[in-house]
């Protein structure tokens, strides 16, 4: 009787551990997918600003409004709108500047890329508060970029959008009023990436 169960226990530890092999190799068989989808309007500015010694000095100034959003195998894991604003240039004593600062926004877009706006407050790395209120008007027909890769246990996709435009809005720097008005040196973007992993080898 005890060889018997002795005999019986070593059986049940062996399917266990068959079982315990199996599952993971069923869960590594199961596809995971994952999903990107990015939409970008950019706005390049040319800024003459006048001294107080009479002379001038240019800025450069971008504004990008976006959205972006991702997804792992149908779960949300990113949804949010944004504003970027980058500021280059001497200023008027003749200093460098090199700023930049992102942050939450809103942002509107039409899916055929005709028409985009963003509005939004951010503050950037060097303490400057810039507010901006853009516009965009597509213009011209789109161009389109589609992509595949694929090897074993993974599938993936890239399609790209994008649309000339015309930029229209305010920029204000701490209180100053550093943009306003239109620029044609601009334009409307999607970008969606799709996979697909298996875990296959």
């Amino acid at each position: 009787m005890r060889g018997t169960a002795s005999l019986r226990r070593c059986a049940i530890a062996l399917i266990a551990v068959a079982g315990a092999l199996v599952v993971p190799a069923a869960a590594a068989a199961q596809a995971e997918t994952f999903h990107r989808f990015e939409v970008l309007g950019t706005a390049n500015y040319t800024v003459t600003e006048e001294c107080a010694d009479g002379t001038t000095t240019q800025l450069f100034v971008t504004v990008i409004g976006g959205h972006e959003e991702e997804s792992v195998s149908g779960k949300t894991t990113l949804d949010s709108d944004f504003l970027t604003v980058l500021v280059r240039g001497f200023d008027c004593s003749g200093a460098f500047v090199n700023d930049r600062g992102s942050g939450p926004a809103e942002f509107t877009y039409s899916p055929s890329l005709q028409t985009a706006s963003v509005s939004g407050t951010i503050v950037t790395r060097g303490g400057r508060t810039v507010t901006a209120d853009v516009t965009w008007e597509g213009i011209g027909p789109p161009e389109v970029t589609s992509n595949t890769t694929t090897f074993p246990g993974f599938a993936g996709h890239f399609r790209g959008t994008r649309r000339d435009a015309v930029a229209t809005g305010t920029v204000v720097v701490d209180g100053e009023t550093l943009v306003d008005g239109t620029t044609t040196n601009a334009e409307l973007e999607t970008l969606e990436d799709r996979s697909v992993r298996t875990g296959a080898s």
